[in-house]
């Protein structure tokens, strides 16, 4: 499935939900970003947004990803499977996101027919853009044509400014979850698609 998303610069990055409804009046530049199954080419573009976003994160001391986290052969893995989405300026691939149709190692037993995104990353140019907002909303409108109640998603507790960015967006925390084995604790969130 290959879809249209707009983006705004320089407008907040709620702007670019609902096809863009809401934008503030003035000028502002529209980039065209394209959204699109990833192919095995993508694998390295995909980690390196990846890791480009876990320096940066690391820079700042926010708990979220750690550096080297994920390897090459993982995200090829899960591009073979079909999970990974990316997004497309041109032939630039500037974010991606993991879709999946259920999640049991997080949700556990609450695992339900939803939309659950995972590894959301942009590339650091395009912050601010709407193009995080958007690929939300791109994830919902799978959702919706597929008939999922929700789209789920979860963050680590600890990262208070992403666990705001997600509530602006219209997600509701609804639980947390603690993890063995080196994972932080994460807060999930959801959002009804009705």
């Amino acid at each position: 499935m290959v879809a249209a998303v707009p983006v705004a610069s320089a407008v907040p990055e709620w702007a670019a939900v609902n096809g863009g409804q809401g934008l503030p009046s003035g000028s502002f530049a529209v980039m065209r970003v394209v959204v699109m199954r990833a192919v095995q080419p993508d694998a390295p573009a995909i980690l390196g947004l990846r890791t480009a976003a876990e320096l940066w994160l690391h820079e700042r001391g926010i708990e979220q990803w750690d550096v080297g986290e994920v390897s090459l052969a993982e995200v090829q893995k899960q591009v073979s499977q079909g999970e990974w989405h990316v997004a497309r300026a041109g032939d630039t691939v500037c974010g991606a996101l993991r879709l999946l149709w259920s999640d049991p190692v997080v949700w556990q037993a609450d695992d339900g027919f939803a939309v659950y995104v995972h590894g959301l990353v942009i590339d650091r140019g395009h912050a601010g853009t709407g193009l995080g907002a958007g690929l939300l909303g791109w994830a919902a409108e799978q959702g919706r044509r597929a008939g999922a109640a929700a789209v789920r998603l979860d963050c680590v507790e600890g990262n208070s400014g992403l666990r705001r960015y997600y509530a602006r967006l219209g997600f509701r925390a609804v639980g947390r979850r603690d993890f063995r084995g080196g994972w932080r604790s994460v807060t999930l969130f959801e959002r009804n698609l009705a």
